[in-house]
């Protein structure tokens, strides 16, 4: 039967596993979001126009996100879409601000969707450095995990020679 500090031990393993596991999620979603932005470039353009436009989140400064619905067709079918982009990534009051200035509502845009699934749509195609977090937050989450790991195994061991 474990003691109470080998189920502690336990615990402390499997949660810095699961930040371990929470950097590399954090990781392939940043990539999978690069690949699409990439894949976003060749697809074709359709006139759309913005159709609702506005902020929510935290009031404070860190949180707030402008949130867009744009209208366009394919092939006279309707989609509304509401992707800015896979790479440009909002999570802060100016970069709010700055989309709902560039996106008022019953503004004319192109709309970049994609042939083989209209569905998906996006206003900007560019690679943005503004993912970059994501890459910082999910290599730091990925090291501290690692360096937590490799405290848990030296204090096993110190404590084995004990």
């Amino acid at each position: 039967m474990p003691t109470v500090n080998e189920d502690k031990k336990s615990v402390k393993r499997l949660s810095i596993l699961l930040v371990l596991i929470a950097g590399i999620i954090i990781g392939l979603y940043a990539t999978w979001n690069v690949y699409r932005g990439y894949v976003s470039q060749s697809w074709p353009a359709t006139e759309g126009v913005i159709v609702d436009s506005f902020l929510a989140g935290s009031t404070r400064i860190i949180g707030r996100k402008a949130f867009l619905k744009y209208a366009y067709s394919v092939d006279e079918q309707r989609y509304i879409g509401r992707l800015i982009s896979y790479t440009w990534k909002c999570v802060d009051y100016h970069g709010a601000i700055e989309i709902m200035r560039a996106y008022p509502i019953d503004q004319q845009v192109l709309v970049y969707y994609d042939p083989d699934n209209p569905d998906k749509a996006v206003l900007r195609t560019e690679l943005s450095g503004r993912i970059g977090w994501l890459f910082v937050l999910s290599t730091l989450t990925i090291l501290i995990a690692l360096r937590g790991l490799q405290w848990q195994s030296l204090k096993s061991q110190d404590h084995l020679t004990e």
